[in-house]
């Protein structure tokens, strides 16, 4: 009897062992489960919150601006229309850069072997980024920078494309976007562009050293450009101090004609406190005294 009982206990004590495990396992199995769900819904999320790829493609269509450094504007209208043009251009070379056939298939000055291109995509990539009611005006013209002229071909509607490289000032880094009152906002970190201030080594400047907000507006789906402003985003102390000397004080920026007046105040040639100046006074009062001494002389003799 005492074998039976011990018997039947043994079974039983079997039984409850192996739905211990069955639970066990359909415990795990159920945690598992759980965490997959909630990791995929966690990453759902992020995909979902995920800008990247939109501040990507923002660097892109800003590229060519950015590194133009232009002046802030509360519309197109108060822009440079010659920088806008020249924005236009190098972005329209970039994309020939990027198709398959890069700038091979385009035809060459035989002159000067300057790349000839078509005013139409001039007017595609201004379109691209301000919209198609912003008409350029095609003509030759020299750059903001002065160091360039891009000659414009009237019969054969092309501009002439020097053979030279072009080093912007900056590179756009986005940083972030942000939607107001029907308008995108585009903070834009600017990164100086290596060898802007004859650095060239890996330790040149990887920060931004300023930031501008670009506004968009929406029209028929796609944000286009329509105003640039000084952003309230301030760079690193470390950023700040390695902006290169060629940066303008944006904070006391108002409008383009103040600006070109405060540099015709400060030519060199209204500098009446030169070296030259300050030496010829010097002989001046050495003569003088000189002078008096030998009146001095003659009155004593």
């Amino acid at each position: 009897m005492a074998n039976t009982i011990s018997q039947q206990e043994h079974e039983r004590h079997k039984r409850r062992r192996a739905r211990q495990w069955l639970g066990l396992a359909i415990c795990l199995l159920v945690l598992i489960g759980a965490f997959t769900v909630i990791s995929a819904a966690v990453g759902g999320v992020a995909i979902l919150f995920d800008d990247t790829d939109e501040k990507l493609e923002y660097e892109q269509r800003l590229q060519a601006l950015v590194m133009l450094d232009p002046l802030p504007f509360d519309d197109l209208d108060q822009a440079d229309p010659a920088l806008l043009k020249e924005a236009a251009i190098w972005a329209a070379v970039s994309t020939a850069q990027s198709s398959a056939t890069g700038l091979d298939a385009y035809e060459r000055d035989p002159n000067t072997d300057s790349l000839l291109l078509p005013a139409v995509e001039v007017d595609a990539a201004a379109a691209s980024l301000l919209g198609a009611d912003y008409k350029l005006t095609h003509e030759t013209f020299g750059t903001v920078s002065g160091d360039m002229t891009f000659e414009y071909d009237e019969e054969k509607q092309c501009y002439l494309i020097p053979v030279t490289g072009q080093v912007g000032m900056y590179t756009p880094k986005v940083e972030k976007l942000t939607k107001k009152s029907g308008r995108l906002y585009v903070t834009v970190g600017y990164v100086p562009a290596p060898g802007l201030s004859g650095d060239f080594s890996l330790t040149a400047p990887t920060e931004p050293t300023k930031y501008m907000d670009y506004a968009f507006e929406k029209v028929d789906g796609v944000y286009y450009l329509r105003a640039l402003a000084v952003s309230e985003m301030k760079p690193s102390s470390s950023a700040a101090a390695n902006a290169p000397e060629t940066d303008l004080d944006y904070e006391d920026y108002f409008d383009p004609t103040s600006v070109i007046a405060g540099n015709a105040d400060s030519l060199p040639g209204e500098d009446t406190s030169s070296p030259a100046s300050d030496s010829a006074q010097e002989d001046t009062s050495a003569a003088d005294s000189a002078g008096d001494e030998a009146t001095s002389d003659a009155g004593e003799e």
